[in-house]
């Protein structure tokens, strides 16, 4: 897909394409980059899990199926 063709899917300019592509995130809500997935035919699932105990510092991750 051509960054003309996700910006039209999108509903947004190709240069916020160009940014998204460069991880300049800070323009994008999440709730809006979420959408952003759901549109290019992503699901997206939040999930809370407990931190172990053995664990000293709780994390953040993001994975990709």
């Amino acid at each position: 897909m051509t960054q003309i063709e996700a910006a039209k899917r999108l509903g947004i300019d190709r240069s916020k394409i160009t940014d998204l592509l460069r991880g300049k995130l800070f323009e994008f809500s999440s709730d809006r980059l979420f959408r952003f997935l759901n549109a290019l035919g992503s699901d997206v699932e939040i999930r809370v899990i407990a931190k172990p105990e053995s664990d000293s510092q709780a994390k953040t991750r993001v994975i990709v199926i």
